[in-house]
Parts: structure tokens; C-alpha cells; sequence
């Protein structure tokens, strides 16, 4: 009996739908044959067809297409075969294909919690585990871990933690999300922001101008942020955020307004002195007390301000809460 030779195989085992990919099996004959009958069929998916070829010509590569949903499915594949002179022989083997578009993944960077080390994790289909290399702003990595993902569920985020081994002010957050069929996609965020100590500077009540007398306690700060600029701004574009508080004398709405205006005069200080980043203000009024108080309580502590730099989003905290800031032109 003449044994009848036959090839069989995928032209990939993975294969995206999104881009209209189809499984797809490569059958090809060594011997010419007076017919032949493949089929393909999967408990899996309950998917079965045959291709029927008559006469086969040798070494010509049939391509057997057919589509499947996302997941993962085992195809038993067999190969009847006639020869010329009659003699019938049958091949069988199973393949195994993977369904699925590759893994996208991204930070939303209002998800960011430092305190609590952890962000969101958005994909489009569940991801498996979460490798995470944290820096701090010296560039010292200082947490390395793998986030194993349980009872994750399709489109919504993951709830993703870090472990930080070493101390340091965080500077970027890398993580390679991994998904069941073998993608994996990298994304990264920078959620650094560094705080300038300074001096708060006095306005006479009512009043956003800056003193002359109150100017020198801008130097220092000034300093400060252009050493940080000068530092960080070779990895990272840097901006600078100046926010404004009052007390509670006086009326909420009235403090909000001279909160913008003494937010806004800080901030074209900085400007007129020659600064070449963003530059971003806005006040916050009565309602972030640093220290909690009474209505029409005169305290000093809360007729401050902030200037902060980050690389990213305009920094969000207790001091910081969420809203518009104004870019200064």
C-alpha cells in the first residue's frame, strides 16, 4: 500500500478579529491524489466543516479559513485521503487556536493614589497579572512586583497595588499588563509633584498685591523652583501650579474671588522674574482650611498658598481638590 503523505498546519495559532482575521490551516500534499476530504471540527465551539479536493495536485498549499469568537478553542483535524490507484488513508491531528485582540492598557492619572500606592487599571479584556517597576525622583527604583489579578470583569478597570521596597518621592510608574492568550502591553504614568517650602506672603486685607516689602520672601522659593525645573526638566516637562486660601472673614464668595486674584498676582511674579514653563493658578478660597475654623475667624495659617511642580495633571490632594486651573498667558 502506498502510503500517501500530507502537511498539516496553522498559519498562526493566535489571530486577531479586530483586524478581520480568520483561523486558518495549511494542508498541502506530497503525493497526487484522485481526491481528499479535510475536516475540521471543535467540541469546543461546536464549529465542524469538511473541504472536499478533487483531483490533488502535489505540493499545491490549501488555505482552509473559518471564523471564531474570542477565547480559545482545540480543532481535531483529519485527512482522508484516495490515492490513484485506490488505496484510502486517513491522517488525523489536532491544532489549537487563540482568538483575541492584543491587550491595550492605560492609567487614568486622576486614579493615582499615592498614599494608598495604587491606580486603575484600564484594558480592554481582563488582564492576568500586572508587572510593576516603580522610580523615585532621584531615578532609583524603588518597588518591583507582580500583581496577581482575581475576579477581574470585562470593561471595567482594575484596582492595581504596588509594593514600594525602599523609601523616595515617587517619580513613574511602569507597568506590563499580561493577559490569558499571551499579549501584554505596556503603559506608564508620572505622577511625581514636588511641593516648594517657601514663605507665605502677607496681603493687607482685601487687598492680592504684592507688597515690596513681602517680595523678598519670594527669592527663595524662586530659587528653589528653578533648581527643580533645572533638575527634572531633563526627563520630564515640567509646570508649575500656584493656589491661593483665604479665611473664613468675610463672605465665601468674596474669598474665592480674592483667592484667584492673589493665586494670579504669585503667579506673574514668578512669570516676570523669567519663567520658561507653564505656569497654572487658582484659588481655593475658605474651602481648604489648613487649619479648620469657625466662620469670620481671622487665622493666619489659612491666608496661605501653594506652588507645586509636577510633570503631568495638575496635582490632586487634601490642599488640591479637583476643579479648573487657569493657564497663566
Amino acid at each position: 500500500m502506498v502510503q500517501a503523505g500530507v502537511y498539516i498546519g496553522l498559519r498562526q495559532d493566535r489571530i486577531d478579529p479586530s483586524r478581520g482575521e480568520q483561523a486558518t490551516l495549511i494542508v498541502s500534499f506530497d503525493e497526487k491524489l484522485f481526491r481528499a476530504m479535510v475536516t475540521v471540527s471543535s467540541s469546543d465551539t461546536g464549529f465542524s466543516k469538511s473541504w472536499p479536493f478533487k483531483p490533488v495536485t502535489v505540493g499545491k498549499e490549501y488555505t482552509l479559513s473559518w471564523s471564531q469568537g474570542e477565547g480559545s478553542a482545540m480543532y481535531d483535524v483529519s485527512v482522508e485521503m484516495v490515492t490513484l490507484d485506490g488505496e484510502h488513508q486517513l491522517e488525523e491531528t489536532a491544532v489549537y487556536v487563540t482568538s483575541a485582540s492584543p491587550l491595550t492598557a492605560s492609567i487614568p492619572p486622576e486614579t493615582v493614589d499615592l498614599a494608598s500606592r495604587s491606580f486603575d487599571l484600564v484594558t480592554n479584556h481582563p488582564p492576568s497579572h500586572v508587572e510593576l517597576e516603580v522610580l523615585a525622583d532621584d531615578q532609583r527604583v524603588v518597588g518591583q512586583s507582580t500583581f496577581e489579578v482575581v475576579g477581574a470583569e470585562q470593561g471595567k478597570p482594575v484596582r492595581v497595588t504596588w509594593e514600594q521596597q525602599e523609601p523616595g518621592n515617587i517619580f513613574r510608574i511602569a507597568a506590563r499588563a499580561h493577559d490569558e492568550y499571551g499579549y501584554w502591553a505596556e503603559v506608564e504614568i508620572i505622577p511625581w509633584s514636588l511641593s516648594i517650602p517657601h514663605e507665605d506672603v502677607h496681603f493687607e486685607t482685601g487687598n492680592h498685591v504684592i507688597s515690596e516689602d513681602q517680595k523678598p520672601k519670594m527669592d527663595e522659593p524662586w530659587r528653589l523652583i528653578r533648581e527643580a525645573v533645572t533638575t527634572y526638566g531633563a526627563w520630564v516637562r515640567c509646570a508649575l501650579y500656584v493656589a491661593g486660601y483665604t479665611d473664613t472673614v468675610g463672605d465665601a464668595g468674596s474669598n474665592q474671588q480674592l483667592s484667584d486674584r492673589r493665586a494670579l498676582s504669585l503667579a506673574r511674579h514668578f512669570q516676570q522674574r523669567g519663567a520658561d514653563f507653564p505656569i497654572f493658578y487658582r484659588g481655593y478660597g475658605e474651602k481648604v482650611p489648613a487649619v479648620p475654623t469657625a466662620d469670620n475667624t481671622d487665622e493666619v495659617r489659612n491666608r496661605r498658598a501653594l506652588y507645586v511642580i509636577t510633570a503631568g495633571p495638575p496635582p490632586r490632594g487634601g490642599d488640591t481638590p479637583g476643579g479648573a486651573w487657569k493657564r497663566l498667558q
